[in-house]
């Protein structure tokens, strides 16, 4: 197994991922959530990988939970 989340194929992965996430917001009805959760065997470099993502490039309407490794999305408009 691979572990590098940050190298030259995680980089294209993320971005993969991203983009069918942002479809998702756009697709989910008014009052339904996304929750994402790190759960691989590395979370922990998961979890320190996707937070920096979400607070450079995301939304500010995403929740990150430190405490579950999790980010959140309800969806109120």
């Amino acid at each position: 197994m691979d572990i590098s989340l940050t190298g030259k194929f995680g980089n294209k992965t993320q971005a993969i991922a991203i983009r069918e996430l942002r479809k998702w917001i756009t697709q989910i009805p008014q009052g339904d959530s996304i929750t994402l959760r790190c759960e691989c065997a590395l979370s922990d470099k998961q979890f320190k990988v996707w937070k920096r993502w979400f607070q450079r490039h995301e939304s500010n309407q995403w929740t990150i939970s430190d405490k579950h490794k999790s980010f959140f999305f309800y969806r109120s408009e």
